[in-house]
């Protein structure tokens, strides 16, 4: 089984929103708010500016439970907390089997950022996830992603399987998404690399070695869901 041994440290990670399911329409997820490290602490806010957030609303997003919709406030008190309750304790028995389900070591000692950014912190249901903001992060790395936009494809779930090789191919001409990084398999195209990470993946492909491979497929049988072992060096 992979596993993550070069641990990333992010200062900044990205909330990320998706609407509910609605028939076979296409869901896009869309950055909302940001979680900032400092020196003084870890603020929360918003980002309203952003066309993400303008769509998000259209598309019914009513802010992040916890903190409400203040658009101009940056939260500074129980930041890590508020998201940290979406994660099992540390303490819980069960804890290295959470770990592993992420690819991250038995003896993980990363920071709550860190935790947060590998496992996305989602929850059934309500659409949130977090997305560590990798630019600037200097390989080697690994990281689990997953397939954006798999069942639009014309490929079937029992195409692939857990370790199958795929290549990371740009489409500076896609139409959708100038940046847009298309996963490729022997099977045929299987979807893309999400949004958030495009820009990161397109320097490391340009500059580092980038393999990454099948780790997983799960989900349901009309939307099942493949996620990539990802290993820059």
């Amino acid at each position: 089984m992979n596993r993550i041994q070069h641990l990333i440290e992010p200062r900044r990670l990205l909330l990320s929103w998706q609407r509910p399911i609605a028939g076979t329409e296409r869901r896009t997820r869309r950055i909302v708010g940001e979680i900032e490290r400092r020196d003084e602490g870890t603020v929360f806010r918003y980002l309203p500016n952003r066309e993400d957030f303008t769509k998000a609303q259209s598309e019914g997003f009513r802010g992040f439970p916890a903190f409400g919709l203040k658009l101009d406030h940056e939260f500074t008190t129980g930041v890590l907390e508020a998201f940290g309750r979406r994660l099992p304790p540390r303490k819980r028995e069960d804890f290295r089997e959470y770990l592993a389900r992420f690819r991250l070591p038995e003896s993980f000692n990363g920071s709550d950022m860190a935790l947060l950014a590998y496992t996305g912190a989602k929850l059934p249901g309500d659409g949130f996830e977090l997305v560590p903001d990798l630019e600037g992060i200097v390989p080697p790395l690994e990281l689990v992603i997953e397939v954006a936009g798999f069942r639009h494809q014309e490929v079937s779930a029992v195409s692939v399987a857990p370790g199958d090789p795929v290549r990371l191919v740009p489409e500076p001409d896609n139409p959708q998404h100038a940046q847009a990084i298309a996963i490729h398999h022997a099977s045929g195209i299987i979807g893309y690399v999400p949004r958030p990470y495009c820009v990161a993946f397109s320097q490391w492909i340009a500059g580092h070695v980038v393999e990454a491979q099948i780790d997983r497929i799960n989900g349901k049988p009309d939307r099942p869901l493949v996620y990539l072992f990802v290993a820059v060096s």
